[in-house]
């Protein structure tokens, strides 16, 4: 069972069961299931570590990555307005390769602005609008192509549009 008392979907047990134990109990942040698709994406925070992890199905069974490898929780009181060309605060992303390898999935995680109405994730195979939660925390999880980089876009109160765009 998760927080709330209902069943807890399998993929999002499953991210929770590799957890490191040395860093105490694992709490579940955040997750994006696309069930039709297979993928999960999970977002967990033990005493210092924030994990994401992209769990996919093969069959009946939810496959976790061989390798986690988390950061630090963020601390920092949640921005008023987005820095240009930084759409969320303290971004981070798991990128886990399709079952078959024809493209990747990217959980692509962070903190949104106070001013921030609504965020958008795009990549060449699709595009996602996440919500916000009442903490700032985004979590999406896209198709891409190999090598590809989702574009994070944060449309502002006032209508701004700032993205991670940048030319090369």
């Amino acid at each position: 069972m998760d927080g709330s008392g209902r069943e807890m979907h399998p993929a999002v047990a499953a991210a929770l069961s590799v957890m490191p134990e040395n860093d105490g109990r694992a709490r579940l942040v955040g997750s994006v299931i696309r069930e039709e698709d297979g993928a999960v994406a999970v977002v967990v925070h033990t005493a210092r570590w924030r994990y994401v992890v992209v769990v996919l199905r093969d069959g009946d069974r939810w496959i976790t990555p061989t390798l986690i490898i988390g950061e630090g929780i963020p601390t920092q009181p949640r921005l008023a307005t987005n820095f240009p060309t930084m759409p969320l605060a303290k971004q981070s992303a798991d990128i886990r390769n399709s079952l078959h390898n024809d493209f990747v999935w990217h959980a692509v995680v962070g903190t949104a602005a106070l001013d921030a109405d609504s965020v958008r994730v795009v990549t060449t195979l699709e595009s996602r609008k996440p919500e916000i939660g009442d903490d700032g925390l985004v979590l999406a999880l896209v198709r891409a192509q190999h090598g590809e980089r989702p574009l994070v876009t944060v449309t502002t109160r006032d209508g701004r549009e700032e993205s991670n765009y940048q030319e090369d």
